[in-house]
C-alpha cells in the first residue's frame, strides 16, 4: 500500500511536472510572441524608438528652418567655426553627414571634429604626410538610409550610397599678379557667416566690371542667390545620373544605336552617384526641371523639406574652380573615361573616373577630384560637358526653345525664360549676360553660305563688317563676364570662328601690339594660359546662347575645370549636368 501510495504520488508528481513544462513552455513561446513578434513589444519599443528619434530630430530640423528663415536676409557671422576657420557646412532634413575612413564612407554628426578641414594644413595618414583638404560630405536620404534614423558609425557601402554633395564655403578671394599671362596660385580668404569680413574684421567689397581682382581681393559672388547672402553652397560631387524602371542609365546611347535610353517621369530622378552612366540627351530647360525637383515635386524621395535646388550656376561653378586654384583645393586631372563611336556618338561615360579609365572615384581616380581625395568633387574636368544655368542675352530663338521643360520628359511644361528673358521668379537662379547690340543686328547666319573656308583661311576677299561684327559680338561677351567666375580673370584671348584651318582651329582677335580691330586669324586652340582649359566665347553663331563648362572627356586640350564655351551651346546636345542646393 505504501509503495503503491509512494509510487502513485510520484506518478502524478511527474506528470504534473510535464504538464507545467508543457504550460510554460507554451506561455514562454506566447511571451517571446509578445515580445519579439511582429508586432511584439520589443519591435513595437523599437519603432516607438525610432519614431521618437525621428520627431526630435524633424523638431530640430525645423527649429533650424525657422531660425534660418529668420537670419537668411540679415549678416550673421553665427555660422564661423573658430577653430576650423570656416564656415560650418549647413545641414537640414534629408541630409547625412558622412566622413571617409580611408576604406568607406562612415555616418557622423554634424559636429564630429574630423568630419572636415579646409586648413591648408599636414596631416599624417597612414604614415605618411599629406595635405589636409578634407572637404565636407554629405548624402541625402535617396539611398538605404534616412535622416534622423541611421545610427553614427553605420559604415556606409558604395550600393548604398544617398546622393552625394560637398560643401563650398563662402569665400574671398584675389587672382595673383597678371593672371592673364601666367599661372599663379589664387588667395583665398574664408569668410565668417554670409558676411563680407574675415575672422581679422577685414572687410572686402563686391568686383564690380571694374574692379582689378589682381590688386583688390572680393567676394566671390557664387555666394548670392537673389538677395540672399550664402554661408556656402553643397554642390553635387559627380554629374548626374538617372535610370528607368528597368534600371537602366536613362539619357545613355549605346555601342550599337545613338538612340539613348528614354526617361521615365514617374520614375527617374537625378543623382549624385559614383560609378554611374552620366545623364546626357537632355534640354538644359529639362536639366533646371530634374534639380530643382530634387527640394520641389520629388523631395520626399531625398527626405528634404527645406532647401533650394537648382541646376548648378555658372557663378557656382567658378567658386568652385578658384577654390581649386587656391591652398585648400587642388587642380583636378581629366576623367578620361567614356566611348565615342562613329555614327553614334558618345556613350558610358561613367562618373567619379579618372585618367585610367578603369580607376574609381576612391582608388586611382581620386586625382580626378577637387582635392586630390576622395572628398572632393569629380567630373569638373573632362566626362561630359556640362551645362551650367547660364545664358548669353542675345535675343536668339534657342534661349526660349530649350529653356523649358517639355511635356514629354518633365511631364508637364515649366517656361523658366520666356520673350528671351529668364522669368522673375527663377531669375536666382540663372546667370544672364549682357551682349552688344552687334549680337541682334548680326545673329551669324547672314550671308553665311557666301563665306567659304578658303576664303576665311587665307584671310583675304572677305566682308569686313560680318568679320568686325563677329569680333564685336565676341569681345562684348567676354567683356561683359562678370568676375569670379573662372573664366574672364583668366584668359586674354577669345575665339572667333569655328572654322578648321589646316586640321587646327581658326580664332580671332586684335592684332597682336595693337589696338586694331581688322581680323588677323591664328591657328591653335584659345586657350588659357591655366593648364591650357579653352574658352569659346565668341563661337561660330551668335545663336548659341547657353554656357557649357568642364571640357569633354578624351581630350586635355579640349577639358579642365575652367574650360568654358558657347560654340555648340544651343541648349540640347549630349552634355550632363549637375545640381546645386542652398539653404
Amino acid at each position: 500500500m505504501d509503495k503503491n501510495r509512494i509510487f502513485k504520488e510520484k506518478g502524478i508528481t511527474l506528470i504534473a511536472l510535464i504538464v507545467t513544462i508543457v504550460i510554460l513552455l507554451i506561455l514562454a513561446g506566447t511571451s517571446i510572441s509578445v515580445l519579439t513578434g511582429e508586432n511584439g513589444i520589443l519591435t513595437r519599443a523599437k519603432q516607438a524608438k525610432e519614431q521618437s528619434d525621428k520627431a526630435a530630430y524633424d523638431e530640430e530640423r525645423a527649429l533650424e528652418r525657422l531660425s534660418d528663415e529668420i537670419n537668411s536676409y540679415q549678416t550673421s557671422a553665427d555660422s564661423y567655426n573658430q577653430d576650423k576657420g570656416v564656415n560650418a557646412p549647413k545641414v537640414t532634413k534629408g541630409m547625412i553627414p558622412i566622413k571617409w575612413n580611408g576604406t568607406n564612407w562612415v555616418v557622423c554628426s554634424a559636429t564630429d571634429p574630423t568630419w572636415y578641414n579646409y586648413k591648408a594644413e599636414k596631416v599624417t595618414e597612414n604614415g605618411v604626410e599629406v595635405e589636409a583638404k578634407y572637404w565636407a560630405n554629405i548624402m541625402l536620404s535617396d539611398g538605404t538610409y534616412k535622416a534622423g534614423i541611421v545610427t553614427e558609425g553605420t559604415v556606409v557601402a558604395e550600393n548604398e550610397l544617398g546622393s552625394m554633395y560637398v560643401w563650398i564655403p563662402r569665400y574671398a578671394y584675389q587672382m595673383p599678379e597678371d593672371a592673364q599671362t601666367k599661372k599663379g596660385t589664387i588667395d583665398v580668404t574664408f569668410l565668417m557667416g554670409n558676411t563680407n569680413k574675415d575672422k581679422n574684421g577685414t572687410e572686402y567689397i563686391k568686383a564690380t566690371s571694374t574692379t582689378n581682382t589682381e590688386t583688390t581681393k572680393v567676394v566671390h559672388p557664387g555666394f548670392t542667390l537673389g538677395n540672399k547672402e550664402l554661408t556656402g553652397i553643397w554642390v553635387a560631387k559627380f554629374e548626374a545620373s538617372g535610370t528607368n524602371s528597368e534600371g537602366k542609365a536613362v539619357g545613355n546611347r549605346s555601342e550599337t544605336s545613338s538612340t539613348a535610353v528614354a526617361v521615365e517621369p514617374s520614375v527617374t530622378i537625378a543623382k549624385s552617384l559614383p560609378n554611374k552612366v552620366s545623364w546626357r540627351e537632355i534640354s538644359i530647360g529639362n536639366m533646371q526641371y530634374y534639380c530643382m525637383s530634387i527640394a520641389g515635386e520629388k523631395k520626399d524621395q531625398y527626405g528634404l523639406d527645406y532647401c533650394n535646388s537648382h541646376l548648378i550656376k555658372n557663378s557656382e561653378w567658378g567658386a568652385v574652380a578658384y577654390l581649386c586654384y587656391s591652398n585648400y583645393g587642388e587642380v583636378p586631372q581629366i576623367n578620361a573615361n567614356g566611348n565615342n563611336k562613329s555614327g553614334i556618338g558618345y556613350y558610358d561615360l561613367i562618373t567619379g573616373r579618372g585618367p585610367d579609365k578603369t580607376s574609381t572615384y576612391s582608388e586611382g581616380a581620386k586625382v580626378a577630384s577637387t582635392t586630390g581625395n576622395v572628398t572632393g568633387i569629380y567630373d569638373m574636368n573632362g566626362g561630359a560637358w556640362e551645362y551650367v544655368a547660364a545664358y548669353y542675352d542675345n535675343g536668339g530663338s534657342n534661349i526660349n526653345t530649350y529653356g523649358k521643360s517639355t511635356t514629354s520628359v518633365a511631364g508637364k511644361e515649366v517656361k523658366y525664360i520666356e520673350s528671351g528673358k529668364v522669368k522673375s521668379e527663377y531669375a536666382s537662379l540663372w546667370d544672364v549676360y549682357d551682349v552688344s547690340t552687334e549680337v541682334t543686328i548680326y545673329p551669324g547666319t547672314e550671308n553665311e553660305e557666301t563665306i567659304t573656308r578658303a576664303t576665311w583661311q587665307d584671310g583675304n576677299n572677305y566682308e569686313l563688317k560680318h568679320a568686325l561684327a563677329r569680333y564685336l559680338v565676341t569681345k562684348e561677351m567676354f567683356n561683359n563676364l562678370p568676375k569670379g567666375i573662372g573664366v574672364s580673370e583668366i584668359s586674354n584671348t577669345f575665339s572667333f570662328y569655328n572654322i578648321y584651318n589646316t586640321n587646327s582651329w581658326a580664332f580671332y582677335k586684335l592684332k597682336a601690339g595693337t589696338t586694331e580691330t581688322a581680323p588677323d586669324f591664328v591657328s591653335g586652340d584659345t586657350s588659357s594660359v591655366w593648364d591650357s582649359d579653352r574658352v569659346n566665347l565668341g563661337g561660330a553663331y551668335a545663336y548659341f546662347p547657353f554656357v557649357e563648362r568642364g571640357g569633354y572627356y578624351h581630350s586635355g586640350s579640349y577639358a579642365g575645370v575652367f574650360y568654358s564655351s558657347i560654340y555648340t551651346g544651343n541648349g540640347y546636345s549630349n552634355y550632363g549636368f549637375r545640381s546645386a542646393l542652398v539653404l
